[in-house]
């Protein structure tokens, strides 16, 4: 009943879905979405901030909380966290630890702490 259709290229993932599929209760779509959520790769993209931008955006994409209250689903403070463990599980191992040194307490500070890195890497 509902074809999924998916195409991978080189850049950036095209996606096309049947009517059916775009409800935002349907399964598979969340599956998809999910799985794009937790398959994004640091080296996807152009730096930090991209980085986070787009795990923010894949995370709304999968639990879409602009239609599920589920007391907001646990309010806008979980999906951060969320974004938060995953953008520091795609970093480089390297990274990882340079970031769990410094301890910020938000994808902001992260971001901000990566970026720091990156111009002085370049300055040097």
């Amino acid at each position: 009943e509902g074809l999924l259709i998916v195409k991978i290229e080189e850049e950036d993932f095209v996606w096309r879905q049947d009517t059916s599929l775009q409800r935002s209760d349907d399964p598979f779509r969340q599956e998809l979405c999910r799985q794009l959520f937790r398959q994004f790769c640091y080296q996807d993209s152009a730096g930090p901030r991209e980085a986070l931008s787009r795990l923010r955006e894949l995370c709304h994409q999968w639990l879409q909380p602009e239609t599920h209250s589920k007391e907001q689903i646990l309010e806008l403070l979980v999906l951060e966290q969320l974004v938060l463990e995953q953008f520091l599980s795609i970093l480089p191992e390297e990274l990882q630890t340079w970031v769990q040194e410094h301890g910020p307490e938000n994808g902001e500070e992260v971001v901000t702490l990566l970026e720091d890195l990156e111009r002085g890497a370049d300055e040097a």
